[in-house]
């Protein structure tokens, strides 16, 4: 109720204290965005103004404080225009403290403090949404029709994936727990805690996995990365990182690509869910059922989920992808990505996949962030660009993403453009990592390109850790032929040989 009557009152005094903001030439972009706004073209306007406003021009600030509370190429949003006045106000730009000083005096006294406090955090969200737009990828238009191939399959879906039949075999007595509660979680994802209690002594513990990885140029599976668990899945993942895909092909080049896997009990079908694990198999239904019914955004992204993660239960073709995207448009933040990410891997609709890869992104999910960066090194249907991808891995990086970690330090040693390279800076997040990923071959492969180009070089340790990744990468299925090339142009006849790289 009492943002109600702040809205209410935000529209009747921006109706008397707005007026019409003069058009007087700064700069060739905001001329231009000018240009838009007067022939009403206010969705280019908006892009325009929006692309500029981290130069902090007031006049931007005033223009898109119009725009929000007018409407005009936006849904109207009095409270939003009420930010955009007060980012302008700070530049005593026109009427914008006149507007925001009479919205803030009518506010009671009571409320006041939270209106400022919501206003100032929101002006550092705005502030960083606007920098989020000058990373945003660029479409590459001439390929958006083309798809990949893996071998002889058009979808990667396709492609069988070798991993064991559910069971794990690390505990031998006593049958799953039984189910009694909720099996989502607060993502949408299915936990699997339950089992029928067979009553029988031996019964190997079920597990329970979705994975999302990386397929290598080479078709090896890197960088994985588990969604959702339950049981002792170290074994499962293990038989993952030994699968072999068929090459990703683009136009004939080999790049990059994202898949999902189930496997334990999320591979299974009707028949054997039904047969061996009744219990949970009822609770799967009861709860869809209900989740059917509802009306909640969060509960319509958790049956959309539901369908896409059992796809026997029984749906519609089409209905998961409508229940994500209607709660993607409805702004919950993990629809936006899980949407964005089964497009992408479907090949479909890739501009939209893209696009909501992006929106996730930007609501700070790190597994967006991640997922966005390495679209923009590796994606035929985005420009390729360092720059972007160093930006969103960053920020991945900062809320512990710890692939988005390596492959930062990755680009800090060998992007192309060597503006971008810090060696200093790479070897120090390779050193905070060191725990986690000292058993990945790149991770190996990556130190020893550290110790080749620190400034005081260590070769011998540089050999020393290309030889690990040549061994951890040959018992995962990895193309190291570029590595024993390096190894080669790094030694000879046993002594180690300083070349410049």
């Amino acid at each position: 109720m009492k943002m109600q009557r702040l809205k209410m009152l935000v529209s009747k005094l921006l109706l008397t204290l707005i007026v019409s903001a003069s058009f007087s030439s700064f700069a060739d972009s905001i001329e231009q965005a000018d240009s838009y706004f007067e022939k009403h073209q206010y969705d280019l306007a908006l892009n325009e103004y929006l692309s500029i406003a981290e130069t902090k021009n007031p006049k931007v600030y005033y223009q898109l404080g119009v725009m929000h509370y007018k409407g005009l190429g936006i849904e109207a949003d009095s409270f939003k225009a009420l930010v955009w006045f007060s980012m302008a106000a700070e530049h005593n730009f026109d009427n914008s403290i006149d507007i925001v000083d009479n919205l803030i005096a009518n506010v009671q006294p009571a409320e006041k403090s939270k209106i400022v406090a919501l206003i100032k955090t929101s002006k550092t969200a705005f502030t960083k949404q606007v920098v989020y737009r000058k990373y945003q990828p660029q479409l590459n238009e001439k390929n958006l029709a083309q798809r990949f191939t893996f071998g002889d399959y058009d979808d990667i879906s396709e492609v069988d994936v070798h991993t064991n039949d559910g069971l794990d075999d690390s505990q031998l007595f006593g049958g799953p727990p039984s189910t009694g509660g909720d099996p989502f979680d607060e993502t949408g994802m299915i936990m699997v805690e339950s089992n029928e209690d067979q009553g029988e002594f031996f019964i190997p513990e079920p597990y329970f996995l979705i994975a999302d990885y990386d397929i290598g140029a080479d078709g090896s599976v890197r960088n994985i990365s588990q969604v959702k668990t339950s049981g002792i899945v170290d074994s499962a993942v293990f038989d993952l990182t030994l699968n072999s895909f068929p090459k990703p092909t683009f136009n004939d080049k080999n790049l990059h690509f994202i898949n999902r896997t189930y496997m334990g009990i999320a591979q299974y079908n009707r028949f054997r869910m039904k047969r061996d694990y009744y219990t949970f198999y009822k609770n799967i239904k009861r709860l869809t059922a209900t989740l059917s019914e509802s009306d909640l955004v969060k509960d319509q992204y958790s049956y959309g989920m539901a369908l896409m993660n059992f796809p026997w239960l029984t749906q519609e073709d089409g209905d998961v992808n409508r229940l994500l995207k209607g709660a993607a448009e409805n702004g919950y933040m993990q629809a936006k990505y899980e949407y964005g990410l089964k497009l992408y891997r479907e090949q479909k609709e890739v501009d939209q996949a893209i696009h909501w890869l992006y929106e996730a992104a930007k609501g700070e999910l790190s597994q967006a962030q991640y997922r966005l960066a390495r679209i923009l090194l590796d994606s035929p249907w985005v420009i390729k660009d360092e720059t972007k991808a160093l930006y969103w891995l960053g920020e991945a990086a900062n809320q512990g993403h710890i692939f988005a970690k390596q492959t930062s330090a990755e680009l800090k040693l060998l992007a192309k453009d060597e503006n971008l390279q810090d060696i200093a800076g790479a070897i120090v997040i390779l050193a905070d990592i060191e725990k986690q990923q000292e058993e990945d071959p790149q991770y190996q492969y990556l130190q020893a390109m550290a110790f080749a180009k620190k400034e005081n070089r260590e070769l011998t340790k540089a050999v020393e850790h290309i030889r690990s990744a040549i061994k951890l990468g040959n018992g995962v299925n990895w193309d190291i032929s570029p590595w024993q090339a390096q190894l080669k142009r790094w030694t000879s006849g046993g002594n180690v040989t300083i070349h410049d790289q």
